[in-house]
């Protein structure tokens, strides 16, 4: 359980400070040629990231402990 907690905080962390990486992850490899993700996309990903890991932080955290 500790394992999938710390996998899930640490996509979620990756996904704050480089959100693109998910969009090509997702979406990006089904895009020909140069395609980049929105302004709005990279924000409101960082912002659903941050809510997220709080929501975890709070709920979760002191189940495992």
């Amino acid at each position: 359980m500790i394992f999938f907690a710390f996998i899930f905080m640490a996509v979620a962390v990756i996904n704050i400070i480089y959100p693109a990486f998910g969009w090509y992850m997702r979406y990006g490899w089904m895009v020909k040629g140069d395609s980049e993700p929105s302004d709005a996309y990279l924000l409101m990903s960082r912002i659903s990231s941050i809510v997220v890991l709080v929501v975890f932080f709070i709920f979760v955290i002191p189940l495992l402990f």
